[in-house]
């Protein structure tokens, strides 16, 4: 939000900025200029309520965050355009892609792209291989993901998370995230490779930026394989040591990084703004300065509330 903020003064434009969330006591929430309730992604309710937001406020650019809602804006987008309102998502069945591990992958292997060996559950007990790395099916934040050496841990793992998950190669090696901007027209304007350093739960912690043509040029491969896909976006990819890189995800969305990308010189929000204001976007693909380092650390906001037992963690503590 202060990325835009900061974009929205350079461009010398007003407006404001609207969150929304499930709970009042989501910390960024409180750093928007208008907070709205919603239902959680997944319920019925949830478009409805959030489209009432967008015609009773006059909303004109929606920009996801998270993965959850992905597919139910690629649905709503073109009946939001008629009312004005943009929503940076591509079309569903791209999204579809993005948010399916199989469907990628399988994505990957039918372009010729190196992809990881993706499996079943069923599959993969009819032929098991340890060290292998499972996920869910639609996961996200990293809940659920890790290497697997044993068939013990594998049982383990299951006990916790259930067997809706799919098994993958372990491809050992460096991991990065690369952060792009694409046009509407399809024109890739920024492509900025970040190396994840220190991950927690499934957010980068620690994480560099690194001038590497090789993941420029794969990455531009990929981007081409998905139709559609606009705005800013997200590719993870880990590379063996001397070899290409292997992707193998996706986040049709701002990632949880992309702050190290725009203090890089890679300013998305701006690029953005100016696309869907019909400006010419001032993006210099492959200029942003290399070797930037990002350190993350908890911080805290305080603010005075009106009634305490609605809040989450209020009857019994919630642990994270």
């Amino acid at each position: 939000m202060e990325a835009f903020r900061h974009a929205m003064k350079e461009l010398k434009i007003k407006g404001r900025i609207l969150a929304t969330d499930v709970t009042p006591a989501a910390p960024a929430l409180q750093r928007a200029d208008e907070q709205f309730l919603v239902p959680r992604a997944g319920n019925i309710e949830y478009i409805p309520a959030l489209e009432n937001i967008i015609e009773q406020n006059n909303v004109g650019l929606v920009v996801p965050l998270t993965d959850l809602d992905l597919r139910s804006l690629a649905r709503r987008r073109e009946r939001l355009a008629e009312c004005g309102c943009t929503i940076m998502i591509g079309p569903e069945p791209t999204v579809k892609i993005c948010r399916d591990k199989r469907l990628f992958s399988q994505h990957l292997q039918n372009a010729g792209m190196l992809s990881i060996r993706t499996f079943s559950m069923a599959q993969f007990r009819r032929s098991p291989f340890y060290p292998c790395f499972v996920k869910p099916l639609r996961g996200s934040g990293g809940l659920g993901t890790a290497r697997i050496n044993s068939e013990r841990e594998l049982r383990a793992h299951i006990h916790v998370f259930g067997d809706q998950l799919l098994v993958q190669d372990y491809v050992p090696g460096r991991e990065y995230t690369i952060d792009v901007y694409r046009t509407r027209a399809g024109e890739i304007k920024c492509i900025v490779p970040r190396q994840r350093l220190v991950v927690r739960s499934g957010e980068v912690d620690q994480g560099v930026t690194v001038h590497d043509e090789e993941l420029i040029a794969e990455t531009r491969k990929l981007v081409a394989l998905m139709e559609g896909l606009w705005g800013v976006f997200c590719c993870q990819c880990r590379r063996p040591e001397g070899k290409p890189p292997y992707f193998f995800e996706i986040n049709p969305r701002f990632g949880g990084g992309a702050p190290l990308s725009i203090a890089a010189g890679a300013d998305l929000p701006k690029y953005l703004l100016q696309e869907v204001l019909g400006l010419n976007i001032d993006a210099k693909a492959g200029e942003f300065t290399p070797n930037m380092l990002m350190l993350r650390y908890s911080s805290h906001v305080i603010q005075t509330i009106g009634d305490p037992s609605e809040l989450p963690g209020f009857s019994a503590p919630l642990f994270k």
